[in-house]
């Protein structure tokens, strides 16, 4: 296999298993990207592929604090596509966030995970499994650019395009939870 990561991306899960190393798969590296295969896998058009292929190299092994030469995290790469399987990828969220993936990790293009999450597609209640598992960190920063002209909290409950009451509930929920319940309404403003 020339590229192991292009090929994760662009095969089936039974194809990505007739070349697959235990030993060497999930460690592979690029070392001018730093790309891992992790990042072929999240990448791959087929949500049941992209959920099977990560949950066998995050067995085995895989890091999920791996963060590109250009600042990108594997939840940038995994809220970047386009069609979900919501429940089994929430399931794969977690995994990643207790491996070390950064929920606050700032992209230059687009932003803190969060932001991705509320401008990717699909009804607000369909992505509750996601929420279920973001909004149940500790860790979470809320202030994190979503854009150069707003925050993540900024974008969800005043400047962005989408309506996400749920999101937006989320949002005010944590905020009073964790002491920032006086900036939820545009205090800031």
């Amino acid at each position: 296999m020339a590229d192991p990561i292009l090929f994760a991306k662009r095969s089936s899960f039974d194809e990505f298993l007739s070349d697959y190393d235990p030993q060497v798969t999930p460690f592979f590296q690029s070392p001018s990207t730093r790309k891992t295969v992790l990042f072929g896998a999240l990448a791959n058009r087929d949500p049941q592929a992209r959920v099977a292929m990560a949950n066998r190299l995050l067995d085995d092994g895989a890091d999920a604090s791996v963060v590109t030469t250009s600042g990108v995290n594997l939840l940038h790469v995994l809220f970047s596509k386009r069609t979900h399987d919501v429940p089994a990828e929430a399931a794969l969220l977690q995994r990643l966030l207790d491996g070390g993936a950064d929920i606050n990790r700032v992209e230059r293009r687009d932003g803190a995970p969060l932001a991705m999450l509320y401008s990717m597609g699909g009804k607000d209640e369909d992505l509750v499994p996601f929420y279920d598992v973001i909004f149940a960190r500790d860790d979470l920063d809320l202030d994190k650019p979503a854009s150069r002209a707003s925050t993540v909290r900024e974008l969800i409950l005043h400047k962005g395009r989408y309506v996400r009451p749920r999101m937006q509930e989320r949002v005010r929920a944590y905020d009073a939870a964790h002491g920032a319940a006086g900036r939820q309404e545009g205090e800031d403003d």
